[in-house]
């Protein structure tokens, strides 16, 4: 009843000011809620006002939303019991500190959100995940991240393919290597004032481009731009003047541009292609190594048909041949012999059974 009377009361007050709504808390659940998604175990900590990481959830859950949270720092036994996580959100937190070795124990990690929060640069273990396939970092000011890159060790493990590094005070693409696997790349709303073709290059499967908002001398936006299309990259939301209106303007940056770009950088393009060539080489191998496999077990297990056949037909062959056999020896001990006389020639006016019996009879004297 005092809870009512409370809501009630807080209302009033909140009309009286000119709020017409309740204190969040009155609508914020108190504790993490367990739910399932995909036959999945996950928790819903989001908006619970937490300022670390609970350590009373399962420890087998595969996915954790902490989003909205008041969250700052990361220690190394932050997610050391649950290193079955397979998607991460931690967004629209105010994380700042991040002791190393925080993520290394989530080898199963696929996903990771870290947008919306204080970090300077991202930590580097988080490269080197085995599965990690989608990172979302946007709206951090990554302020120390082109520095801590030169101890990063290349190739990194994680098979990246979808990056977000949207509003991160970026002046030019982050070196992480070759990356055979990314194919949606966002850096929307950068000042990317020293972005280069060849930055580009390690990219070799890049699929989608979001350079919404993205600040970018106009030649080298367009060059940019004209290459990536070229390379069957989808490039979204281009700002104005990375499209060349003449024939004239394109000659005009290409000239301006090409004695800048430099051909021998151009060489992690062809690196990052001969990654994706041995591994379609690879899966064509195994491939080809399973159907030669599927055809030699096939005929494996149809000549094992086969000789099974042969086996029951002479098994049952054998059975049947062993019922006559039997038959026949049981038909020759019960049958009495009469001689062929008597059965030829019985005597007149006795039955045929009775001169049978008189004639062993008299065979006996």
């Amino acid at each position: 009843m005092l809870p009512a009377l409370s809501a009630i009361f807080m209302l009033t007050l909140s009309y009286a000011n000119g709020f017409a709504t309740l204190p969040t808390e009155l609508d914020r659940p108190q504790r993490c809620h367990l739910e399932r998604t995909y036959k999945m175990i996950g928790y819903n900590c989001a908006n619970l006002n937490l300022k670390e990481i609970p350590q009373q959830l399962k420890s087998n859950l595969e996915i954790l939303d902490l989003s909205f949270n008041r969250i700052r720092d990361l220690s190394r036994s932050s997610f050391s019991r649950y290193t079955a996580i397979k998607y991460l959100y931690l967004f629209e937190n105010m994380i700042q500190n991040i002791d190393e070795g925080a993520f290394s124990d989530l080898t199963n990690l696929e996903a990771l959100d870290l947008s919306y929060n204080a970090m300077k640069t991202i930590p580097l273990e988080i490269f080197q995940l085995p599965v990690l396939r989608n990172l979302y970092v946007g709206h951090n000011a990554l302020l120390e991240l082109e520095s801590d890159l030169t101890k990063l060790h290349k190739p990194i493990k994680a098979p990246l393919q979808i990056l977000g590094l949207p509003d991160c005070r970026l002046q030019r693409l982050p070196d992480f290597g070759i990356l055979p696997d990314l194919w949606q790349l966002n850096i929307s709303s950068n000042a990317m004032q020293d972005l280069a073709l060849e930055q580009f290059s390690p990219m070799c499967n890049l699929k989608s481009v979001d350079l919404n908002n993205t600040q970018i001398p106009t030649c080298l936006c367009q060059i940019v731009t004209a290459e990536l299309v070229q390379r069957g990259t989808k490039v979204m939301h281009p700002p104005l003047h990375c499209i060349p209106l003449t024939i004239q303007e394109q000659d005009q940056c290409k000239a301006l541009v090409a004695s800048e770009l430099d051909a021998d950088k151009e060489a992690h393009f062809h690196q990052c292609m001969d990654v994706r060539n041995s591994r379609q080489l690879d899966t064509e191998a195994k491939t080809a190594w399973m159907k030669i496999s599927a055809a030699v077990l096939g005929c494996i297990v149809l000549f094992a048909l086969i000789l099974y056949c042969f086996h029951r037909r002479n098994v049952k062959r054998l059975k049947s041949e062993g019922r006559a056999q039997k038959k026949s020896k049981t038909n020759g001990i019960n049958r009495v012999m009469v001689p062929q006389a008597a059965q030829q020639n019985p005597p007149e006016g006795l039955p045929v059974e009775q001169a049978k019996s008189d004639r062993l009879l008299s065979d006996c004297d």
